[in-house]
């Protein structure tokens, strides 16, 4: 395994440990939140011929490691979390292929969420998630 794909590895399992953690209970809590209230915890990965990225998206409440939280979160909520529903922004790219993977994981509202897609280059990648993979 290389020496990134290493450091990539110990970020997104730091990043899951970190999300994991702050979705326990507190012992002053009787129970866990559940439903609409429910914090929505997303792991956001792309993976690009440079090397791979990852980002913690935190909604209701905001926060995470996503520079740009609130307006990924509003991304995601058009959805209802279904991001195989985001729509393709017609708009001019390059015709250079260089292609970038993207991967999203984990919870919203309580759903799971697992989707990876694969756009050409990474003008693509933003016309079909909008900021959501923009880190």
């Amino acid at each position: 395994m290389s020496l990134a794909r290493r450091a990539a590895a110990v970020a997104t399992a730091a990043l899951l440990a970190v999300t994991a953690a702050m979705l326990l209970p507190r012992p002053a809590e009787a129970a866990p939140r559940v439903g609409p209230h429910t914090p929505s915890v997303l792991v956001l990965q792309t993976e690009r011929q440079d090397g791979q990225r990852t980002a913690l998206l935190l909604c209701d409440p905001t926060g995470g490691t996503h520079p740009d939280a609130a307006t990924a979160c509003r991304t995601v909520a058009r959805v209802n979390g279904d991001l195989a529903a985001l729509e393709f922004d017609e708009g001019p790219c390059t015709y250079e292929y260089a292609p970038v993977t993207v991967h999203a994981w984990g919870y919203w509202q309580d759903r799971p969420v697992n989707w990876s897609e694969t756009y050409g280059n990474r003008c693509l990648m933003l016309r079909g998630t909008g900021t959501l993979f923009d880190f």
